[in-house]
């Protein structure tokens, strides 16, 4: 035998307007103020909370990051530049656009030139792709030696500006002159 339920309906009764019991004053109304801001002081709070936490799992990850990025550096076998730089000039696109940022940072290193910013002698240095230290052993100096006499305005001495010359494989007036 099945057995039935008795669904019972109850009916909605009509929605009516009521006025207030009373009205609120000015006093009243502060009141809840008062107590609406001590909700959002409350809430803002628990919003800072959560950001102190998230700022201290984001400076956790940045360590994870970095300690991996490390791991892997010594882990991986290290692709040496001239590798990297054949492989993506050998389309002519690549080779195109290698030879356009290379002539975007030609201009940008002649304009510091121009400026007074840079010197000459670190403008071909930096066109020849050397480092201090490539410098300093072709030179026959201390790379410290390198630094002082890149700096605009250096007076460097007349034998050195022969070196540097014959190293960079121009004239002497190309360093000094205008």
């Amino acid at each position: 035998m099945k057995s039935t339920e008795k669904i019972t309906y109850y009916p909605v009764q009509p929605f009516t307007w009521q006025m207030p019991d009373r009205l609120y004053s000015r006093h009243d109304l502060d009141e809840l103020c008062e107590s609406c801001d001590s909700i959002r002081d409350k809430q803002i709070e628990e919003l800072q909370a959560d950001n102190k936490k998230l700022r201290k799992i984001a400076e956790f990850l940045r360590t994870e990051i970095k300690a991996f990025e490390l791991e892997t550096a010594i882990t991986r076998k290290a692709v040496p530049v001239k590798k990297m730089v054949n492989e993506v000039t050998s389309s002519p696109e690549g080779k195109g656009a290698w030879e356009k940022a290379w002539q975007d940072q030609f201009t940008k290193w002649q304009t510091l030139v121009r400026q007074g910013k840079m010197s000459k002698m670190k403008y071909y240095r930096l066109i020849n792709g050397m480092d201090q230290a490539e410098l300093s052993r072709r030179l026959g100096t201390a790379q410290p030696n390198i630094s002082r006499i890149e700096k605009p305005g250096y007076n460097v001495p007349v034998k050195t500006l022969k070196k540097l010359a014959k190293i960079f494989r121009i004239k002497v007036e190309d360093i000094i002159g205008d």
